[in-house]
């Protein structure tokens, strides 16, 4: 979980300046479809933080991100930035945390002037299509280096979902016809890991301007 603090972390950096006011309990409750006791549980209890005005708690929005992505709940789309765009990669654990980290980090940095983006990470296995279903991305990363027939069932799962985009991360001597493959289940483009940035941004941009205004 420190990782998806981290992520949404940086996530607030390049979003906070957009961030609305204050929720209070009542709001924070009808956002999340929970009662009041529930969200006094989940500061009391869970570690939800809150700013005390004038002994009124209230949740800074950027705040209840954190904690809904902590606790792999849905986030609601009242308290997401205007046109922001969540995205979700999908990754080997062999690959390492840090290493996945870093990626998203120096990723949603330098998506910051295109997008705003919150970002968040999840390995292979059934916690995969669990995250895509609470989290519901626009866009899923995912990393088929070491991981070939993990991608293609991740690739069928999110077409299947529909709604999404997928992009899959390949290594440099994947064979073409492998890459055909993804692309027929249901990837909207396949990209080479070590690709440049300025390469790859390209392709996010361009799967991402196909899902048009987020806003509407």
């Amino acid at each position: 979980m420190e990782l998806n603090r981290k992520v949404a972390e940086a996530m607030a950096e390049n979003g906070g300046k957009e961030q609305g006011p204050a929720l209070t309990i009542e709001q924070v409750a009808i956002l999340c479809g929970v009662s009041v006791s529930r969200v006094g549980n989940w500061i009391e209890k869970s570690g939800l933080k809150v700013v005390d005005r004038n002994d009124n708690r209230k949740v800074r929005q950027e705040d209840l991100v954190e904690f809904l992505l902590h606790y792999n709940m849905p986030i609601p789309k009242g308290i997401l930035p205007v046109n922001a765009r969540k995205m979700l990669l999908v990754y080997s654990a062999g690959r390492g945390r840090g290493a996945v980290y870093s990626f998203l980090k120096t990723l949603s940095e330098k998506m910051g002037s295109k997008f705003r983006n919150i970002t968040d990470s999840i390995t292979y296995g059934k916690s995969a299509e669990y995250k895509i279903l609470n989290f519901v991305p626009d866009l899923v990363l995912i990393d088929a280096v070491h991981a070939d027939d993990e991608a293609q069932s991740v690739v069928r799962f999110v077409r299947s979902i529909g709604g999404m985009r997928s992009i899959v991360l390949v290594r440099r001597n994947m064979p073409v016809a492998r890459r055909a493959e993804l692309l027929r289940n249901g990837a909207h483009a396949v990209i080479e890991r070590n690709t440049g940035w300025k390469e790859m941004l390209r392709c996010l941009e361009r799967v991402l301007n196909s899902l048009g205004d987020s806003s509407k």
